[in-house]
């Protein structure tokens, strides 16, 4: 998968990598593990500035529509997108609009200013 990510159950935090290209269907089985592994309340770093994606607006929507019905499951944690530098900023601020975050989510120009952020938020529900 062209997502590393890892999820850190002491530390309530998941954080995740884009390493090569990806597509609608590798953020869709990120997105899944997260909730199965029973850490959508956790605080999320999605690094994708060093990735590139093959996904269009609609995927865009598709993703933010899956993230708005997971608001239904459980409060989701803080996330800190980091998109790439060229053209993925307009997508995640896209993202985050459709997705409905309510102000728990930051877009970051790097990965250590995201984390940063995190650091400072609330670790989420047990």
């Amino acid at each position: 998968m062209p997502i590393e990510y890892t999820i850190d159950h002491d530390k309530r935090l998941v954080q995740a990598r884009v390493v090569g290209v990806i597509a609608l269907k590798d953020i869709e089985a990120f997105t899944d593990a997260v909730v199965a592994q029973n850490a959508l309340t956790y605080r999320k770093l999605f690094d994708g500035s060093r990735g590139d994606g093959t996904y269009d607006d609609h995927d865009v929507m598709m993703l933010a529509a899956r993230a708005a019905a997971y608001a239904t499951l459980a409060k989701r944690g803080p996330l800190a997108l980091v998109p790439r530098p060229t053209h993925g900023a307009e997508l995640a601020k896209r993202y985050v609009n459709l997705g409905k975050f309510t102000g728990q989510a930051q877009i970051f120009a790097t990965a250590e200013e995201g984390l940063k952020w995190l650091e400072a938020q609330p670790e989420g529900e047990p």
